[in-house]
């Protein structure tokens, strides 16, 4: 993570606020707009008080704790973290997601349950779709198309029991490689056809994982305060293997991927009508204005 340059895009970011909120401000009232929701930029609830109308947060995490975390090593992030949570207090309603970081900068929190997107293909349809081998154990990579390009491809390639499959920029499609494009619009379809997901935990990725009861390798992501309530629920929710980064750069992929397909399935019973769920509030709360 790039945290100096991260400061400064911040501290960028934040001088335009004044002319953000004009703008924003302006498109609602011009717009009519009853309610705003966000997931979760803070400005918008700044926007939205501004107009008194009312907002809600769908989140499992907030950017004041993420950039809080980094205060010790760049304390110059303190205003910024401060001028976030003054935006978060401002929301009406916030809709914590399950294994959430720390939500207190929103005054009203109600839980919710997974938001998740399930395909609504079989494992064999979705294998047509993307034309992948019938038979095969299928691997995903999935990286948010962040980082593909230091896999080691070459070992990879080795790894004939397997037949690896990514998303990115670059065009591989060779033996057991695969790399289609960024633009999946039904990634959920993707997810169904696999056996197994090697990637960084993100809210989404395991959310899929979750609703498709697909295994996931996942490796770690640094220090960012979403990771650890991430592999929580991993270890309560899923069935998962930690494979650490230099041996996943490394290649040596295959021991933790037959660790991951040999443990007992861990699949308890969980909601993911999160979507549905939230709906409903929001239009309660819509109601409730009028």
């Amino acid at each position: 993570m790039g945290l100096a340059e991260t400061l400064e895009a911040c501290r960028a970011l934040h001088q335009t606020f004044p002319k953000l909120i004009d703008q924003e401000v302006e498109f609602i009232k011009s717009e009519q707009i009853k309610l705003v929701g966000g997931d979760v930029p803070p400005l918008c609830f700044e926007i939205a008080a501004r107009v008194t109308v009312p907002s809600v947060a769908v989140t499992n995490f907030t950017w004041d704790i993420i950039y809080r975390a980094y205060l010790r090593e760049y304390p110059d992030f303190l205003p910024i973290v401060e001028e976030i949570e003054g935006c978060y207090r401002k929301a009406g309603l916030a809709l914590t997601l399950p294994y959430p970081c720390d939500m207190n900068s929103f005054p009203r929190r109600e839980p919710i349950p997974w938001v998740a997107r399930v395909s609504s293909l079989s494992k064999e349809q979705a294998r047509a779709k993307f034309k992948l081998p019938a038979s095969a154990t299928i691997i995903l990579l999935s990286f948010g198309g962040l980082g593909l390009e230091r896999l080691p491809w070459e070992k990879l390639r080795r790894l004939g029991d397997f037949f690896f499959i990514a998303t990115g920029k670059t065009d591989i499609s060779d033996d057991n490689l695969l790399v289609l494009p960024d633009e999946q619009r039904q990634y959920e379809d993707l997810v169904r056809a696999v056996d197994v997901i090697v990637t960084k935990p993100g809210y989404g990725i395991v959310a899929d994982a979750i609703a498709h009861q697909l295994p996931m390798l996942y490796t770690d992501r640094g220090e960012f305060p979403e990771y650890p309530r991430l592999v929580e629920a991993l270890r309560d929710c899923a069935t998962a293997e930690f494979i650490p980064q230099n041996e996943l750069l490394s290649g040596n992929i295959a021991p933790y991927l037959q660790m991951l397909l040999d443990k007992p399935p861990n699949w308890p019973a969980v909601a993911l009508n999160g979507a549905e769920v939230a709906a409903e509030k929001i239009l309660e709360l819509l109601e409730s204005t009028r």
